[in-house]
C-alpha cells in the first residue's frame, strides 16, 4: 500500500505511447457505441412511420368499407378519382381520391379539413375503382350491380419519398 501511495505522489507523468494506447481505446469505444445509438435512433424513427403509415391506412379503408355497407349501394360506376353509390330512392354517395384527400360523402380527409379521419399523410397516387368480376369497367353506360372494387393507397409520410406505403385491397360488392 506504502508503494502504491508513494506513487500516485511521484510526479511522475504517461508516456506518450501509453497516451496514444488509451486515447485509440477510448475512440473506438465511444465510435462504437455512438453506432449503436444512432441506429437504434433511425430504426426507432422508421418504425414509428411505418406504423403511423399502417395506422392512416387502417383508418381509411375501415371508413370506406364503413360507408359501403351502412349505404349499402345497389349500383356502382367509376367517376373521376373515385366510385359513385347509387342507391333507388337516396341521393348518390362519393368515395374519391382528390389530390392528396380522400372525400367520402363530400367529407374531406385532409389534416386541416378537423374529420375524424384526418390523414397527415401525402396521398398523390391513390387510386379507387370498381369493376365486374369479369374485368369489366363500371361507367355510366353500364353500371355494376356486383363486382370488385379495387383501392391502391399511396401514403407518404409527410410528402417525403423515402417514406412511403403502398396498399392494394379489393374486395367484392
Amino acid at each position: 500500500m506504502k508503494k502504491f501511495a508513494k506513487r500516485l505522489r511521484s510526479e511522475q507523468g504517461f508516456t506518450l505511447v501509453e497516451l496514444i494506447a488509451a486515447l485509440t481505446v477510448f475512440a473506438m469505444i465511444v465510435g462504437l457505441i455512438s453506432g449503436v445509438t444512432m441506429y437504434g435512433f433511425r430504426s426507432y424513427h422508421k418504425i414509428s412511420v411505418q406504423n403511423a403509415l399502417r395506422d392512416e391506412a387502417d383508418l381509411i379503408m375501415s371508413s370506406i368499407i364503413t360507408e359501403l355497407y351502412t349505404y349499402s349501394p345497389e349500383r356502382l360506376q367509376n367517376i373521376s378519382g373515385g366510385i359513385e353509390l347509387i342507391k333507388d330512392g337516396s341521393s348518390p354517395r362519393v368515395i374519391r381520391v382528390s389530390g392528396n384527400e380522400i372525400v367520402i360523402n363530400g367529407k374531406e380527409s385532409g389534416a386541416e379539413s378537423g374529420s375524424p379521419i384526418a390523414v397527415q399523410s401525402n396521398m398523390a397516387g391513390s387510386i379507387i375503382t370498381a369493376s365486374t368480376s369479369d374485368g369489366r369497367s363500371c361507367n355510366v353506360a353500364s353500371l355494376c350491380n356486383s363486382g370488385l372494387i379495387q383501392i391502391k393507397l399511396v401514403l407518404k409520410y409527410k410528402g417525403n419519398e423515402t417514406d412511403r406505403m403502398e396498399l392494394e385491397s379489393q374486395f367484392g360488392f
